[in-house]
């Protein structure tokens, strides 16, 4: 039952909301009253029966105590089955649904503040309102208490919508009035009356404030805290600009080169080679010492790889010559790139020997290999590091090395042909060379000459065959200066200008690499200027270690007094020093002094024992492993150079 009579009280509210809206629409489409009354003339026409004034209220359904007693007997004959109750009905919702042509809430509308004047005529009009709303509700609960015994439920919902209807009017002239005794903007009120009847007002009344800009305190804390995260945002990015800008004018301001060479070097003591730079070097070089010059510099040399390699495989070459491949210990690609040509350098710990002993030798196979190097070495009967090789390295053992160096090496850049010469294990570079190029399809011409004792020497022989018959621009001449009693047929003897010059087509216009024994390599040299090459277009390597020079204590006690020089070799991290002997280079006096400084080849090429003179000056016979800009920068071989004064050496 109540859940019914809470549902006819929502219809019935829907409904006069509904209605009033239909009050306040007149007035914002500019219509006069009498335009609205000609748009419904059946609801103003039984409207115009009753007298009007301009002060009288709206009340809606107008019921005086004989219409309430026409209702209970209307309900009466409806529970009789009587025509009485339909009636009476029937003009009640037509009333309900006809509002006076001028009501008290629209009149409010239009005010937007109430005259002194206007005050009075408002109460009696609220006043009026109240007392039609309570009259109504007064009737609608006798006719609900009569429907409720007869338990007539149209009659029922009826006296309920009267209820309401009641209590709606009498809400109504109350907030007017409160409008008279509180002094609010009249506009207001109906504004929130009207909302209230619409179902617009919030469930519960807010408690924030407008503040700026009609904004609740909420709001403007928000906005606030995006201002304050956009102005900081803002300000990163402005600061971040200006360090920007201030790093590019620091990279465009000049710096001397030899500042960033120091920087290099001084990160750690390994750093001496003249290619020696690596990643962390590079991540190590300061903004304030940079130029683009020497930033240049700095990203076309190779990065220098130093740590362990496992040698995964050995094969013999010739009788006394063995090939080794290494390979990464974690089975990865080459951690360095190198050109066809240049060395690595082994740093091995050998039984009976209190130094870890170094030596290098050239890479043999090609760089187009990525998994794996090999070097290929012949076994000295005098030579240290050959026999340990040979006689103690297996398959599994780690090796240290330092990889790669050295500038003696070919690639076919900038040449159109090329003659590779060599003698005896000096093939190993040529070898190289020659698996880059026609791994690579170089379309130039490669003239291979190549000089060994016996057949029973020579290396790579059928590997030559294969990549002879296989590219027609690789011309090979091998000689043997030791042929009688073998089954040798080709070239007997070593390589003369006529050999040579029969060999190799137009021989002054190309460029000649030579590699093998030092008497070998400068006969040769001086035959290939001889037929008309340039001396500058003829480049050469030793294969192997040059013998050291004679330490104090091997020369004869006798022969110590005239053979010293007198000249003071100081070392200044050391901090040690010495007297040099005749023909003793800073090398020779370094060791004897276990200075370290490191060293390879001996010969001047590798540049291994690359060392910064800080004093005096220094002989050279070869200076072949320096850069140009490192005799600029005041850098020597250790290995070759011999003191004419005293000197102070960076060791």
């Amino acid at each position: 039952m109540e859940k019914k009579i809470d549902l006819a009280s929502g219809k019935l509210k829907r409904i006069f909301s509904f209605v009033a809206f239909l009050l306040v629409w007149p007035c914002a489409a500019q219509q006069s009253q009498q335009e609205h009354e000609g748009h419904h003339p059946d609801i103003y026409a039984e409207q115009s029966l009753a007298p009007k004034t301009p002060e009288e209220p709206f009340t809606g359904l107008e019921t005086s105590p004989a219409q309430g007693k026409d209702i209970k007997k209307g309900m009466r004959q409806e529970q009789g089955m009587g025509p009485g109750m339909a009636k009476g009905m029937d003009k009640m919702m037509e009333k309900m649904g006809a509002p006076k042509p001028k009501d008290l809430y629209p009149s409010l509308m239009r005010l937007s503040q109430l005259p002194v004047e206007k005050k009075q005529e408002v109460l009696d009009k609220a006043v009026a309102r109240m007392l039609a709303g309570n009259q109504l509700m007064i009737n609608g609960f006798t006719a609900l208490s009569l429907a409720d015994g007869r338990q007539n439920f149209s009659e029922m919902q009826s006296a309920v919508t009267l209820i309401d209807q009641g209590l709606s009017q009498y809400d109504s002239g109350l907030a007017a009035k409160r409008v008279i005794a509180e002094g609010q903007e009249p506009r207001r009120v109906a504004l929130t009356w009207f909302k209230s009847q619409m179902n617009l007002l919030p469930t519960s009344e807010g408690t924030d404030r407008a503040l700026i800009f009609g904004m609740s305190p909420i709001h403007t804390g928000v906005m606030l805290i995006l201002l304050f995260f956009a102005s900081v945002m803002f300000w990163m990015y402005g600061f971040k600009m200006r360090r920007a800008g201030a790093l590019l004018k620091e990279l465009e301001s000049e710096s001397p080169p030899s500042q960033l060479q120091n920087d290099s070097r001084s990160a750690t003591p390994e750093k001496s080679s003249r290619q020696e730079i690596d990643s962390s070097t590079t991540s190590q070089l300061k903004p304030e010492s940079s130029s683009p010059n020497a930033i240049q510099a700095t990203v076309s040399k190779k990065i220098v790889f130093s740590g362990n390699f496992q040698v995964i495989g050995i094969f013999s070459e010739t009788h006394d010559v063995k090939t080794f491949r290494l390979a990464a210990t974690d089975g990865s690609s080459l951690p360095f790139d190198y050109e066809p040509g240049q060395f690595v350098t082994f740093s091995l710990t050998i039984p009976g020997q209190a130094k870890v002993t170094k030596r290098s030798y050239t890479i043999a196979s090609s760089p187009t290999e990525r998994d794996y190097f090999e070097v290929t070495i012949k076994r000295e009967e005098q030579g240290l590091v050959s026999r340990f090789m040979h006689d103690h390295v297996s398959i599994g053992d780690e090796l240290a090395i330092k990889a790669p160096n050295g500038k003696f090496y070919f690639n076919g850049s900038g040449e159109d042909s090329v003659v590779l010469i060599s003698g005896g294990v000096g093939i190993t570079p040529m070898m190289s060379a020659v698996r880059y190029l026609t791994a690579r399809c170089w379309e130039g011409n490669i003239y291979f000459l190549f000089c060994a004792r016996s057949s029973n020497d020579f290396i790579f022989e059928r590997e030559l065959q294969y990549l002879q018959a296989r590219h027609k621009n690789l011309h090979v001449l091998v000689s043997m200066t030791r042929a009688e009693g073998t089954s040798w047929m080709g070239p007997q003897g070593r390589l003369t200008s006529q050999l040579i010059n029969d060999f190799v087509p137009d021989l002054p216009a190309k460029t000649a690499h030579i590699c093998g024994p030092t008497a070998m390599m400068e006969a040769t040299t001086q035959t290939l200027v001889q037929l008309g090459m340039a001396a500058d277009r003829v480049k050469s390597e030793a294969f192997g270690s040059a013998p050291p020079k004679r330490k104090p204590s091997d020369i004869p006690e006798g022969n110590k007094s005239s053979s010293k020089s007198g000249f003071e070799i100081s070392f200044a991290k050391s901090q040690k020093k010495a007297i040099a002997q005749q023909d003793e280079t800073v090398l020779d006096v370094a060791e004897s002094l276990d200075v370290e400084i490191d060293s390879s080849c001996r010969s001047g090429t590798c540049g291994s024992c690359k060392v910064k003179l800080l004093k005096g000056t220094v002989d050279m016979d070869v200076d072949d492993g320096l850069e140009e800009q490192d005799r600029q920068q005041g850098y020597i071989l250790a290995c070759q150079s011999i003191p004419k004064t005293s000197v102070d050496v960076e060791a």
